[in-house]
């Protein structure tokens, strides 16, 4: 016999958020491994000793790396998931008749407190030392760097007046209020480039300075961003360092990947061995600053170069230690390719170099507990 609905709902319900959260979800997994207790610890220097109860911070720390979980890609989509999302709710600890503060509240807890302390480097900086502690971390790594799209368009860059000759200048303003009168959209200006040579000796961004003009060759379009690198060892593709920089071709690549290798060596107590990496890290100073630091370099061999420095990385080629190391390198890709396609990574939602940063550590310590969660035996 063919079933109906009951159109009477309940008017009382028992019900506890455990229950929603099954035993297989990646977030019963991975809420064991952040340590709340701690994150307060860190906080208490920020918050006053009078006043107000404030929302509990760790709160705050877990609803951020719930939504980066999720996809989520906005503060107000995430107090949307948080009113309707059962199991987001018990990850963040809020009951069900709680309600979920606002949106700004994420906004200001950065502005006021959380940018300048360094705490998101703080807990990523833990988790690896927590990895290294179990023995999960190999002492052979790979770097790489990738471009990650700036929160700001393309119509957002000006020329920088002081290089502007006085008739350019005054050609340029002429043509703004030409378009600023025909203009039907003041929302979305129309701007057109045509004929207009642009780089970022020329031009500025209004909506974010620090990004910049990027691409990774010839031939292939130009994207206002800018250049994360990563450090990640080998055994279990765990992250050791991440940083962002503002996009100066190669040299943001292995500027970068020379301070991961030096910040790593000064937090940690654990020596690289190998590092493997692309084409793009085969330069003179680079190899140079690695042998400098009795690091090997299992770097992808370029047919140019005739410097002593290149032929000993071409004889490493032989070693089998470099064709593992080769191997591996790819897997770093796919931790990219993983953060941008499930976890919002293509685009930054923050603007300005201190915050991405903060972003990027953000991801970071996410894809961390990712790695543990399914390397660590699940919680009695």
């Amino acid at each position: 016999m063919m079933g109906t609905a009951d159109p009477q709902p309940s008017m009382f319900y028992h019900i506890n958020l455990e229950q929603y959260v099954t035993a297989d979800h990646p977030m019963r997994k991975i809420r064991p491994l952040i340590d709340t207790a701690r994150i307060r610890q860190l906080c208490e220097p920020l918050y006053a000793e009078t006043g107000r109860p404030s929302i509990p911070p760790e709160q705050l720390f877990l609803a951020l790396v719930g939504g980066y979980l999720l996809g989520v890609t906005s503060e107000r989509a995430l107090v949307r998931e948080l009113t309707g999302n059962l199991v987001l709710r018990w990850f963040v600890g809020l009951d069900l008749d709680q309600m979920p503060w606002d949106h700004s509240t994420f906004s200001q807890n950065r502005k006021r407190r959380f940018t300048e302390s360094g705490l998101l480097e703080r807990l990523f900086d833990e988790t690896v030392a927590r990895a290294i502690k179990q023995k999960l971390v190999s002492q052979h790594t790979t770097l790489d760097g990738t471009l990650v799209q700036a929160n700001a368009s393309h119509k957002s860059f000006v020329p920088m007046e002081v290089f502007l000759k006085p008739e350019e200048y005054k050609r340029r303003i002429r043509s703004l209020d030409t378009d600023a009168a025909q203009e039907q959209d003041p929302g979305n200006p129309t701007v057109t480039f045509r004929g207009e040579r642009r780089s970022n000796q020329t031009h500025v961004s209004t909506t974010d300075p620090d990004a910049k003009l990027a691409n990774k060759g010839h031939g292939t379009a130009a994207m206002v961003g800018y250049t994360v690198n990563g450090l990640m060892e080998n055994r279990h593709r765990l992250l050791l360092g991440i940083n962002v920089e503002s996009f100066r071709g190669p040299a943001s690549e292995m500027d970068g990947g020379r301070e991961l290798l030096d910040r790593f060596h000064a937090t940690h107590a654990m020596r690289i061995q190998t590092v493997g990496a692309d084409k793009g890290y085969f330069a003179k100073p680079f190899l140079t600053a690695l042998f400098r630091r009795r690091i090997r370099p299992h770097i992808a061999a370029k047919t140019t170069g005739r410097e002593a420095v290149h032929q000993r990385v071409r004889r490493m080629g032989q070693t089998g230690g470099y064709r593992l190391s080769q191997r591996a390198r790819k897997k770093i890709e796919e931790l990219w390719g993983e953060a941008k396609c499930w976890h919002g990574f293509r685009q930054f939602r923050r603007r300005g170099l201190l915050q991405v940063r903060d972003e990027a550590y953000l991801m970071g310590w996410l894809l961390n507990l990712k790695r543990l969660a399914t390397i660590l035996p699940a919680p009695a």
